[in-house]
């Protein structure tokens, strides 16, 4: 029996996304801690057995008119019926859908709650709505865990909850490896002359605004790279034709190859209309790269520099905000020391888990560290 199983992340080390980002910083440490984990992944994003001493386990899928993952959070559902853990963690609020039965089943249930997914406009009606159920389970949860404070007061005063936490994302230890070095070298950037965005090719992530921006910069030597899969087909398509010599569409990579192309990059720019708290930008902060952000709520919780907000789908906004951060750049670092490390990300998730397990140790209360919001 695992002390702790985690659905919802599809998989580590490297995957790209979010879930898969908290997962891979987090679980290993509750590993190295004598706590036993598992985690339910899917192909291709589980390459192997075990990861830094969690279980790593791969759950069949059927792409059957969109239904893989219907079928996976069923079979993550009777996977933990039958195994028993003494604490199920759902990473993420699409991992919310079966929720209600794992409480039927007797389990005790910790909800990572990093995005309103049900707000996006990805989705189409289907999507929301089953979101918007996965949504109204979130009060059957018995501790839900929250990024952003922002998504603590959502919930309380939505379903007037009184268990939610806020752990947010850490910043990572810059590390550029020798593959990473590599990597960037093939792709003939020259440091510090291009614009760096990293996240999945989504309509709420905006590009069209950052590659509009991009033709209204002063210095037209700088590039626009984007790294990021094809999350919606259509859209990801007409990205990709937009490739040339100046814009470059990277399409999904290694987390680990990022490392270099945040290292050397002019501006990093997050353009998005939703985000929960975002690890790209927690990354860039962690190599100490300019800022350039939408003004969306997530990001203002984040409380960076003043300068480094734009209007958010404001292309001549944007641009304006790119052009001053590469003259600039002090102006628009974020101090990394204001934010929470992964170690006081997984100090924190300990305590929490210790308030819902019985006769769990909890962790030592973790060092504060003033985060801006919160």
């Amino acid at each position: 029996m695992a002390d702790i199983l985690v659905v919802g992340a599809r998989g580590i080390p490297g995957a790209e996304g979010g879930a898969e980002k908290h997962a891979e910083m987090t679980f290993p440490q509750f590993a190295e801690n004598n706590f036993s984990v598992t985690l339910l992944g899917v192909k291709p994003y589980i390459r192997d057995k075990e990861y830094r001493g969690v279980k790593l386990v791969r759950i069949p899928t059927v792409r059957i008119a969109n239904t893989d993952k219907v079928v996976y959070h069923i079979l993550a559902l009777l996977y933990a019926a039958f195994t028993r853990p003494k604490l199920v963690h759902l990473q993420g609020l699409n991992a919310a859908f079966l929720l209600v039965f794992y409480k039927l089943f007797g389990l005790k249930v910790v909800l990572r709650y990093g995005s309103t997914d049900h707000l996006h406009a990805k989705w189409g009606f289907i999507g929301r709505m089953t979101f918007r159920l996965c949504d109204m389970q979130v009060r059957f949860a018995d501790r839900v865990i929250t990024v952003s404070d922002v998504y603590k007061r959502q919930l309380e005063k939505r379903y007037n909850l009184q268990r939610v936490d806020v752990v947010p994302n850490g910043v990572d230890t810059p590390k550029v490896g020798a593959e990473a070095r590599r990597y960037y070298a093939s792709l003939g950037l020259q440091k510090n002359k291009y614009v760096l965005a990293v996240g999945r090719l989504t309509v709420d992530k905006d590009y069209d605004t950052l590659v509009r921006a991009m033709e209204m910069l002063k210095d037209k030597d700088v590039k626009l790279v984007v790294a990021g899969g094809a999350s919606e087909a259509a859209y990801a398509e007409r990205l990709f034709s937009l490739n040339s010599d100046r814009i470059r569409f990277l399409g999904r990579i290694d987390r680990r190859l990022l490392a270099a192309l945040y290292e050397n990059c002019g501006v990093f720019v997050n353009s998005s209309h939703h985000e929960g708290l975002s690890n790209a930008i927690l990354e860039a902060i962690s190599f100490r790269r300019p800022l350039v952000v939408s003004d969306i709520a997530a990001n203002r919780e984040m409380a960076l520099p003043a300068p480094c907000y734009f209007g958010t789908g404001d292309a001549v906004s944007l641009a304006a905000n790119i052009d001053a951060a590469l003259e600039q750049r002090e102006a628009f670092i974020a101090r990394e020391d204001r934010f929470y490390t992964w170690e006081q990300a997984f100090q924190r998730t300990r305590q929490i888990y210790g308030n819902v397990i019985p006769g769990l140790p909890s962790a030592p209360p973790a060092t504060q560290v003033a985060v801006p919001g919160l």
